[in-house]
């Protein structure tokens, strides 16, 4: 996977020289220092599109949190990220190198050699060998580990068609109906496919039906903070993080409406911009 080289700040950030620091819905982030290549790819519609406050807020730490799962049932050791997942411009991004990791592992195929340098120096080599010898038993972990996944993704399709938005408080709204390792155990199987080739242009149900039920919950917040005048309309509310929904909830304070609304601007802007789908450090964009 050919990577385009990183950009530097004042190249990447004319469009944006404008933007406030803000570092719950950055403009791009900084790359992880050791393997900044990042990748967009393997993340099926709706998740390759711009991701909104709301959605980053809520998909960051489970994107992170079902990678590790899938490194871990592998067995993998060496070449760790410290960044697994970034945003730039709103899309998500994942770490190239990482992925590439668990891509060839899960395939048993040589990793390309552009994205995960050989392994150089005693230590490393006889850490590659121990993964290689072990890669059947790591397959095997991760074939019952996305099976274990999918199971509960039965138990959660049934939960989401069980919630009904309205008969929530305004707190539940804020906080939204799923946590982190729901979310997380919802994206494990998708990823995992991808990993072994198996994945679609569409993401499986289980995430569809997870991002369908957040959308519900997201829009009759709005309609309550609205009603509340805590924003200006309902839809602002899709432009706040989680921690920031749950302090308007609590506060109802006017200043959540024009942060809001400085956040669509920028999220429309967004709109306009081709995002490479790989690349090393910040991506070069273009309009």
């Amino acid at each position: 996977m050919p990577l385009e080289l990183a950009d530097t700040d004042t190249h990447a950030q004319p469009l944006f020289s404008d933007a406030p620091l803000d570092p719950a819905y950055p403009v791009a982030m900084p790359p992880d220092p050791v393997f900044p290549g990042q990748t967009r790819a393997p993340l099926a519609h709706p998740l390759d599109e711009i991701a909104t406050p709301a959605i980053w807020s809520r998909l960051a730490l489970p994107l992170e949190r079902a990678l590790v799962t899938l490194w871990e049932a592998l067995g993998l050791r060496a070449g760790r990220p410290s960044q697994w997942v970034a945003i730039h411009y709103g899309r998500i991004a994942l770490n190239a190198h990482a992925w590439e990791r668990l891509r060839a592992r899960a395939s048993a195929e040589s990793a390309d050699p552009a994205l995960v340098e050989p392994a150089q120096g005693l230590g490393p080599r006889v850490a590659e060998r121990i993964e290689s010898l072990t890669g059947a038993l790591g397959r095997r972990r991760l074939a019952q580990r996305i099976a274990r996944a999918e199971g509960e993704r039965i138990a959660l399709l049934r939960r989401v068609g069980e919630i009904e938005p309205a008969d929530l408080d305004v707190g539940e709204l804020a906080r939204g109906p799923l946590d982190e390792r729901t979310w997380a155990e919802t994206l494990v199987p998708g990823l995992g496919s991808r990993l072994r080739g198996e994945g679609e242009s569409e993401a499986d149900t289980g995430v569809r039906g997870a991002l369908a039920l957040e959308q519900r919950c997201t829009a009759e917040l709005g309609l309550r903070l609205a009603a509340r005048r805590t924003l200006a309309s309902p839809a602002l509310v899709a432009y706040l993080t989680v921690p920031e929904r749950i302090r308007a909830a609590l506060d109802g304070a006017s200043h959540w409406s024009e942060l809001a609304a400085l956040r669509q601007e920028r999220v429309e802007r967004f709109a306009k911009l081709d995002v490479p789908r790989e690349f090393l450090g910040r991506p070069r964009i273009s309009e």
